[in-house]
């Protein structure tokens, strides 16, 4: 398994802003236009039937192709995308399964679409791993001791893609790597996606650890606060007003946070400080309007419930995967419903596993055009790749292996560390997608305006881009003009559709551009 992020290429000056122009006009003038991700067709929704109206979704990625949230498929054209380590720059990589969002939008579960208008990206649990423990199914990452499951998602070195893999590379030295999580401290953390980082990036992006203030532990004159690790230990944060993030907001006792640092946390004893270099607010608990969130049962009491740090009436939900409404303190759920006086009235609450059970066909989903499909040989089975990620298909499965260059649509899960094939579908009317790759752009927009580019996706496969009728957006800050000496490539978003094993682009969107001087 490859991982499927690029790394950030180059950082901007100006959020936000956008700048578009015609392909079928290359020499137009240049106008601004809304910052954001991706884009999608409509979306598969595990919802029960309401009027369309603004949701806000949080959650893990699990599906590509667009994103797809608790069971949601998001078209992010137009949306915002906030990068978890400033939370106020758009996010310039490509979302990766497993990555935890918030996505506000439009949502109509009657025709299962949805339109992304913002995005924040939480950024997780970053640092040295210090233990593993198979047995209990736990890491712990800078003093934070966090539970896997069967559909955490791992991307790290070697073919073994699970705890287990991850302890093998511990004794090759000191491992970083990037734990993203829903839950709290009290509670427990459970990770979602597990990602494999270098040395380099704790003394340029630092170590990173998720909390909430300890109560009447806020003090804005001395500017500090109490934040408890999921360790039990509990330290003591220093931070400037100028290191709050994003601009504007405040903090409070209890507020969710996550705090950056030049300092590995994981050697903190109760009471030790830490200086923060960065304190980000998370926003998705201010919440309004229609939600679904994915959470940690961290209290009850009847049909109240706290769900991470939101209250839940659930005395008019509808129960999925759940034996009673008495639900277990520490248990991972899914809520939906609407907010009434700052109280979430829940339409539904499932098991947080019920969408990646094998009665619901599994929990992964993807959607694009098919590349590297290699048919089984010698006892190993076939594999392909869409949207970067690279599939394998189980021979007793009886699902076959589908041709280079067709659209489909992909339902997967996860074995022992692999992602599996359940069904293949979308032969049938071809259907619009996003899909993030880099592509050589040194003439500039010319470059993406071509009959036939070549883009590559994040596990080396490519795909061949049809961008003559597409519309290119610019992130605020990139400069597309030829470059006068060496070479340049572009990270891009391509929306559109599969024609004869070319996609045919509508739009294209370069969020960001490197240089490469000639020798």
């Amino acid at each position: 398994m490859q991982p499927s992020h690029f790394p950030h290429t180059m950082s901007l000056s100006q959020w936000p802003g956008r700048v578009a122009l015609s392909a079928l006009a290359a020499a137009a003038v240049l106008t601004l236009a809304a910052c954001g991700g991706g884009g999608g067709a409509s979306a598969s929704s595990d919802s029960p039937a309401t009027a369309a109206g603004t949701a806000t979704y949080s959650g893990a990625v699990s599906g590509l192709g667009s994103i797809v949230v608790n069971g949601v498929r998001f078209s992010t054209s137009g949306a915002s995308t906030v990068d978890p380590d400033d939370g106020t720059s758009p996010y310039l990589r490509a979302f990766a399964l497993g990555t935890t969002v918030s996505v506000t939008g439009d949502v109509d579960d009657n025709s299962s679409t949805a339109t992304a208008s913002s995005i924040t990206v939480h950024g997780g649990v970053r640092g040295a791993v210090s233990a593993v423990n198979t047995g209990a199914s736990t890491l712990t990452v800078a003093g934070q001791v966090i539970k896997v499951d069967a559909n955490t998602i791992f991307e790290i070195s070697g073919t073994n893609q699970t705890l287990a893999g991850l302890l093998a590379l511990m004794g090759s030295g000191t491992l970083y790597v990037e734990v993203y999580v829903v839950g709290d401290a009290t509670n427990g953390y459970l990770a979602t996606r597990v990602e494999q980082e270098s040395a380099s990036s704790m003394s340029s992006d630092g170590y990173a650890v998720v909390g909430k203030i300890v109560a009447g532990s806020l003090n804005t004159s001395a500017r500090t606060f109490r934040l408890l690790l999921s360790s039990g230990v509990t330290i003591t944060v220093q931070y400037a007003d100028n290191t709050v993030r994003p601009t504007g907001a405040t903090l409070a006792d209890g507020a969710s946070v996550r705090v950056i640092s030049l300092t590995d946390p994981g050697s903190l004893a109760n009471g030790d400080s830490l200086t923060a270099t960065k304190v980000i607010v998370k926003r998705d608990r201010v919440l309004s309007g229609r939600a679904k969130m994915r959470g940690v049962v961290s209290s009850t009491s009847g049909n109240i419930w706290v769900v991470n740090d939101v209250t839940v009436d659930v005395s008019q939900a509808r129960l999925e995967g759940l034996p009673s409404r008495q639900v277990s303190v520490g248990s991972f759920v899914k809520v939906q419903g609407s907010f009434s006086n700052g109280v979430l009235v829940a339409s539904k609450v499932e098991a947080d596993n019920r969408e990646y059970d094998a009665g619901n066909g599994g929990g992964i989903k993807l959607y694009g055009m098919v590349s590297n499909a290699t048919a089984a040989s010698g006892g190993s089975p076939a594999t392909f790749s869409i949207q970067g990620v690279t599939l394998t298909i189980e021979a007793s499965s009886g699902v076959a292996l589908p041709a280079n260059g067709s659209y489909v649509e992909v339902i997967a899960r996860l074995v022992d560390g692999v992602i599996t094939v359940v069904n293949i579908g979308g032969s049938g009317a071809q259907r619009s997608f996003e899909v993030y790759g880099t592509a050589s752009c040194t003439n500039g927009s010319s470059d993406l305006m071509s009959s036939g580019f070549s883009l590559t996706l994040s596990n080396g496969s490519t795909a061949t881009v049809d961008g003559r009728t597409a519309t290119i957006e610019l992130e605020s800050g990139v400069s597309m003009a030829a470059a006068t000496s060496g070479t340049a490539r572009c990270l891009v978003e391509v929306k559109g559709a599969v024609n004869s094993g070319v996609i045919t682009a509508t739009g294209i969107e370069v969020k960001s551009r490197t240089l490469s001087t000639a020798p």
